[in-house]
């Protein structure tokens, strides 16, 4: 734990600094409409892709997200992000959307949540025809780790940020981060992205 990059202590230092109102984006808008992606779109897994989102060329087998979401980081990842008073991971399933963890630090009420969002079948595409026509920031964020994603927010200098990356064109994983009044000037983007890329990197066993 001594050997934390200076770039890892920057990024503990965004989350750690959290808002009060614990881990932001709670409603999760990613997808926020989920109650209406199997109505607002095609539900049939042929014509996915849809509504601009991009395919995904080399998607991971649904299996890798068929776990508990709170064991997708490791108790060291989830330090490094929240700092020491990060607390154990909670589930807080979406039903419409798919499992979800969130983890937070009491102290600062600084955190984050992950949703494995496999219910609406549609993966970004969901992302795509739902939640970026709420968001007045959505724009491709990709690759990770060879895996389109999106992040999105309310505005350019929101303190929350949502972050998708396509795992198959069926499902995705989803990244929910929210900073500090304190830290309204950063981008809560980077660390956003940083979290799902610890997350792709477990899934896929690097």
């Amino acid at each position: 734990m001594g050997r934390v990059s200076t770039a890892m202590v920057g990024f503990s230092v965004l989350l750690v600094a959290g808002c009060s109102g614990g881990t932001g984006g709670e409603a999760l808008p990613a997808p926020q409409s989920s109650g209406t992606s199997s109505t607002g779109a095609s539900s049939d897994n042929s014509e996915l892709p849809h509504s601009g989102a991009p395919a995904v060329a080399n998607p991971l087998p649904e299996a890798v997200i068929s776990g508990d979401p709170c064991e997708a980081l490791t108790a060291q990842q989830v330090e490094e992000a929240l700092g020491d008073g990060a607390s154990q991971g909670e589930r807080k399933d979406l039903d419409d959307v798919g499992p979800r963890c969130s983890w937070s630090d009491p102290t600062t009420g600084g955190g984050f949540s992950l949703t494995f969002s496999n219910q609406t079948r549609q993966g970004l595409s969901a992302y795509y025809a739902n939640t970026q026509p709420q968001s007045a920031v959505f724009r491709d964020a990709g690759p990770i780790d060879g895996l389109p994603a999106v992040e999105y927010k309310t505005t350019e200098d929101d303190v929350a940020c949502g972050f998708a990356v396509g795992l198959a064109d069926e499902y995705a994983v989803g990244i929910v981060v929210t900073l500090s009044r304190a830290n309204e000037g950063n981008d809560a983007c980077e660390p956003a992205k940083r979290v799902a890329a610890m997350a792709v990197g477990n899934l896929k066993g690097e």
